[in-house]
């Protein structure tokens, strides 16, 4: 009996995606050479490591490797197929192993891991065939493109990790998978040392601690003036010089001022809001979070701020933490108003962005995390299929991924539906049949509009404007107007073809928009198999309605496509 992982494969995130960020590859990089560290050191060689292969487990984004079908154990020689014989899948094999070699050790499995880096990293393989027996050739012969003409902005470390993997030789090939889990390295925070790390993140609870300081000044204030002024001006003195104290020690530790700055004013990994982007931990992904859920978190934080400054107001005013007096007195009324309007914003704001997450699939539980509850540097988190489908992809270098085609939305819905079961089976078929007709449907607007288009030249709209203006200013008189009306009926008609053509495109946008939205909701209602029929039932109530919806509009096109005499204006349009 093996555990249950509820996620998806590494193949199915490549087929996305494409290709992965180099933070999210070399995580998962590290993850199966730890993997493999372990299998090895039990002298078992796993012999078909692939995307296929490494699930990444839903709750916790972390790779787990399976399928040891074709393992072999090293020092029993034992193998589940017979002797002599070539196991694996070509793309991923190594030369040793494409050679058919009985006596392959640990190092065949780490170049196939280097083979799968590189596919996570450049959305492409290193080799490419027609055949098997090609593919093999060229592991066995050739080398492969070098990572940087496919993936420019590689860290050093990553391209080294990975073509010392894709050796030929297993001898030049690290010695053994916890070595190159070594050079990996976990995550980046590992790598920092003691005295960086000991002051990573504190610089967000320095501004706190300055915040509390200038309310306790205040406070000292109405007091007794003279000790504030005395105590306040000691307590800055102090907070200044251990500051100043704490980056000159760091100085002569041989890190510059701004390196230990940037360390010590790192995005702390429970922060929920806006930092600046030169601070973000690695794998943030706020700029990714939908606006109205930028938006809700930012206004959380203006609250916060509001409570904090009305608080030293009141005490201002009042000179006690006072409710009932500070509402009754003009300036507390004011500021409890501006505060209460807010609190009104804030729920509208609240219920508006929660109805637009529900409405992409998400579960109540899920909507709330992404809501405020998740830091966006959580990246095991963000990088969960059903969480990850609501982020448009990251823009700017090294952040590019291959654009989906319809068929891509229709194939990712007929896989996730086979996998449905119990009561949900049906409504995994009537997605299906969904998502068909609108390919048909979107196929059938591509088809018309590449008809139409070819009965128009470029610039031609243009032109004919262009003749009939020329001829109306003529002198000629009646001896042009033949010309004229014949070449403004050409025009109507070409104005007619180009309107009937972007109608087409309109409807073909909405088809491919209903199609993402039925791929987002079957992907969701798949991630959630394990959930209650009650939690799952808005969002099948979501498909249902979408498959409906998408079931009577085919009828209509049916109609249309039926009746229609589509090829009446562009027959008038050869024979003008």
């Amino acid at each position: 009996v093996m555990g249950y992982v509820r996620g998806e494969s590494l193949a199915d995130r490549l087929r996305r995606e494409g290709k992965l960020s180099e933070e999210e590859a070399r995580r998962i990089f590290a993850e199966i050479a730890d993997a493999l560290d372990h299998a090895h050191r039990q002298g078992i060689v796993h012999r078909d490591i692939k995307p296929d292969n490494v699930l990444l487990e839903d709750e916790s984004g972390r790779a787990l490797l399976t399928d040891f079908g074709v393992a072999k154990a090293v020092d029993k020689g034992e193998t589940m197929t017979r002797l002599g014989s070539v196991v694996g899948t070509p793309h991923y094999m190594s030369p040793e192993q494409a050679s058919g070699r009985s006596d392959i050790d640990g190092r065949s499995d780490i170049y196939s891991l280097g083979v799968m880096a590189y596919a996570m990293l450049a959305g492409r393989l290193p080799f490419e065939g027609k055949t098997a027996a090609d593919i093999l050739t060229q592991h066995l012969t050739r080398e492969p493109a070098p990572i940087r003409t496919v993936a420019p902005s590689v860290s050093d470390s990553t391209v080294q990790a990975i073509e010392q993997c894709l050796a030929k030789d297993p001898a030049a090939r690290w010695p053994d998978a916890r070595s190159l889990k070594l050079a990996l390295g976990v995550n980046a925070e590992d790598s920092l040392p003691d005295s960086l790390h000991a002051v990573e993140g504190r610089g967000i609870y320095a501004l706190a601690g300055g915040l509390l300081l200038i309310l306790i000044l205040v406070l000292m204030v109405q007091v007794d003036p003279d000790v504030a002024i005395e105590g306040g001006g000691a307590m800055i003195f102090g907070s200044v010089f251990f500051y100043l104290f704490l980056v000159a020690r760091l100085r002569r530790e041989g890190f510059s001022v701004r390196q230990s700055q940037s360390v010590i004013w790192r995005e702390p990994s429970w922060w929920l809001f806006w930092y600046p982007r030169a601070l973000r931990r690695r794998g943030n992904v706020w700029d990714q979070l939908p606006p109205a859920v930028r938006h809700f978190r930012a206004w959380n934080l203006v609250l916060i701020l509001l409570y904090f400054a009305f608080a030293v107001i009141g005490w201002l005013s009042i000179g006690e933490f006072d409710v009932f007096r500070y509402v009754r007195d003009p300036k507390g009324y004011v500021s409890m108003s501006i505060v209460s309007v807010g609190l009104v914003l804030w729920f509208v704001l609240r219920i508006r962005v929660m109805h637009q997450l529900k409405s992409k699939g998400l579960a109540p539980l899920d909507t709330g995390r992404v809501l405020l509850s998740v830091p966006p540097s959580r990246v095991s988190f963000w990088a969960r299929p059903h969480i990850a489908a609501i982020l448009p992809p990251a823009t700017g270098p090294g952040a590019a991924r291959r654009a989906e085609s319809p068929h891509d939305h229709m194939q990712s819905i007929l896989r996730h539906a086979d996998e449905l079961s119990g009561p949900l089976r049906p409504l995994g078929a009537q997605a299906a049949v969904a998502a068909r007709q609108l390919i048909a449907s979107i196929d059938h607007a591509e088809r018309e509009i590449a008809d139409l288009a070819r009965n128009i030249e470029p610039g031609e709209e243009e032109r004919l404007a262009d003749k009939i203006e020329v001829l109306a200013s003529a002198t000629a008189g009646d001896e042009t107007a033949p010309m004229r009306t014949l070449l403004e009926k050409q025009l109507e008609l070409i104005r007619a073809l180009s309107a009937r053509i972007e109608e087409a495109k309109e409807r073909r946008n909405r088809r491919v928009e209903m199609l993402k939205a039925l791929t987002l909701h079957v992907a969701s209602l798949r991630a959630r198999l394990t959930e209650t029929p009650s939690e799952l039932r808005h969002i099948s109530d979501n498909v249902r309605t979408l498959c409906d919806d998408i079931g009577r509009q085919a009828m209509a096109l049916d109609k249309t496509v039926a009746t229609a005499g589509g090829g009446e204006a562009m027959e008038t349009v050869r024979r003008t």
